[in-house]
């Protein structure tokens, strides 16, 4: 039975209830899917969250997505899956320092990569989603969409997936991560567009890693200032 996810773990919420749906055959393999304002309703989230969690998915080989139609489950969706939990079993354990560790790793190659291949459109669309707040959207969601957008002009696939790997342990993170100066993280994003207009991959990347490393940062020194326990 879907349900509305929770608050906290949005994405999270969201893709643990579709992987034990898609396992208890709620949807038949080959079958289309309900559209994103249709599965938006019954989770109670955004569209760009379930956007977001169907290209995880599709990024997987669970969903397929065919242009004009509709997203469908893999005739495979079922084999892929257990696939997909063994990741997620895998980095169910790592400790946050370790995931910011692979984060500046990955995300900051992907910066490189993308400030090497990005086209001047490229950077039109990058700054169209910081400039998202005056739309009226969510930081929660500019942050997931430009990070994503970065990965995407990287244009290493093998990249997408690893990263989407992660996504569990990334979201997991989310409720601290928001609790922190959200002004500050959108200057942030915006240092790292301004090293890949500056056509420089290794600025860009040096951004990036600055970039994740400020929130890692940043829980490090609130766990140090906290009060002992007495």
């Amino acid at each position: 039975m879907l349900k509305h996810a929770n608050r906290s773990t949005l994405h999270d919420d969201v893709m643990a209830q579709m992987i034990k749906a898609i396992k208890e055959n709620h949807w038949a393999p080959g079958s289309k899917l309900p559209g994103e304002q249709a599965l938006a309703a019954t989770f109670g989230v955004s569209r760009t969250c379930i956007r977001e969690v169907l290209k995880a998915l599709a990024h997987s080989g669970v969903l397929e997505a065919h242009p004009g139609q509709g997203t469908f489950l893999s005739a495979n969706a079922d084999r892929i899956l257990n696939g997909t939990q063994l990741a997620v079993t895998m980095f169910s354990d790592s400790s946050y320092t370790e995931l910011m560790q692979i984060r500046q790793l990955l995300e900051g190659q992907a910066a490189y990569w993308a400030a090497e291949r990005a086209t001047p459109e490229d950077i039109d669309k990058l700054e169209y989603i910081l400039r998202g707040e005056e739309r009226g959207e969510s930081l929660y969601d500019i942050h997931d969409t430009f990070h994503n957008a970065i990965v995407e002009i990287s244009g290493n696939h093998l990249l997408t997936k690893l990263l989407n790997s992660l996504r569990s342990e990334i979201w997991a993170q989310r409720e601290f991560h928001y609790s922190l100066l959200p002004d500050t993280d959108r200057r942030e994003h915006w240092k790292v567009l301004e090293a890949m207009k500056s056509g420089s991959p290794h600025k860009a990347r040096e951004a990036m890693v600055r970039h994740v490393n400020f929130f890692w940062k940043k829980k490090y020194d609130t766990e140090n200032d906290a009060p002992e326990k007495k």
